[in-house]
C-alpha cells in the first residue's frame, strides 16, 4: 500500500475505537459474531495518537486524534476479500485518565487499498464505547461501528500496545502516544 507522508492518517484513532469495543463471548442466547476482516494496526512516526488536553491521573474530557495504518489484512468473508490495507483517520472525545476512558464518541474514515495498492473504497466509522480500562488511553479510538461504505454495518474491536513511554502519564500528563496492535471487523 502506498503511504503518502502528507496523507492524513486516522488508523490509530480507529484502532483505539476498535480495540475498545471488543465483542462479548457468545452465549446460548446470543448471536455468534462472524469475523469479516482482521488487520495489523500501527501509528506512524509522523502521526501519533494525540490528546488535548493531555491525559492525566484524574479523569477529564479529552479529545483524541490519530494516524493509524492498517496492513496485512486477511479476510474470512468474500465481501472483504479485496481489502488488504488502509489508512484510518479518527477524532474522538471521552472522559479519560491514565487508568481508562469512558463515554467515547467520535467520527472517522478508513480509506481502503487492494493488493495492487489502488484505492478500493472508503468507510465511515463511528467510534463509540462505554468504557475502556487500561493504561493505554489511545484505545478510545479502537472500538465502534462502520456506518457507511465498505464493511457497513460491521463492528470493530481491537487491542493496542504503546510503543512510546507512557510512564509519566500520572505525574506529567500524556499528550501523545505511539502504538501497534490488531483490529477486527465483525458482523
Amino acid at each position: 500500500m502506498p503511504v503518502h507522508p502528507l496523507m492524513p492518517v486516522a488508523a490509530a484513532t480507529a484502532l483505539g475505537a476498535v480495540l475498545a469495543a471488543a465483542p462479548a463471548p457468545a452465549t446460548a442466547s446470543a448471536t455468534v459474531q462472524q469475523t469479516l476482516l482482521t488487520c495489523q494496526v500501527a501509528t506512524t512516526s509522523e502521526r501519533p495518537i494525540t490528546f488535548s488536553p493531555p491525559v492525566k491521573l484524574l479523569p477529564r474530557t479529552v479529545t483524541a486524534q490519530a494516524g493509524i495504518v492498517l496492513t496485512g489484512c486477511t479476510s474470512t468473508s468474500p465481501s472483504a476479500a479485496h481489502l488488504r490495507s488502509g489508512i484510518m483517520n479518527v477524532h474522538s472525545t471521552g472522559r479519560a485518565s491514565c487508568a481508562g476512558v469512558r463515554d467515547v464518541r467520535g467520527k472517522g474514515t478508513i480509506t481502503w487499498y487492494g493488493a495492487d495498492g489502488r484505492q478500493t473504497g472508503v468507510s465511515t466509522v463511528r467510534p463509540s464505547v462505554q468504557k475502556v480500562a487500561g493504561y493505554n488511553p489511545g484505545d478510545m479510538l479502537l472500538g465502534g461501528r462502520v456506518t457507511k461504505g465498505a464493511l457497513a454495518g460491521s463492528n470493530l474491536a481491537g487491542t493496542a500496545t504503546p510503543t512510546s513511554d507512557v510512564r509519566a502519564c500520572a505525574t506529567k500528563g500524556l499528550n501523545a502516544v505511539h502504538g501497534t496492535g490488531k483490529i477486527t471487523f465483525m458482523t
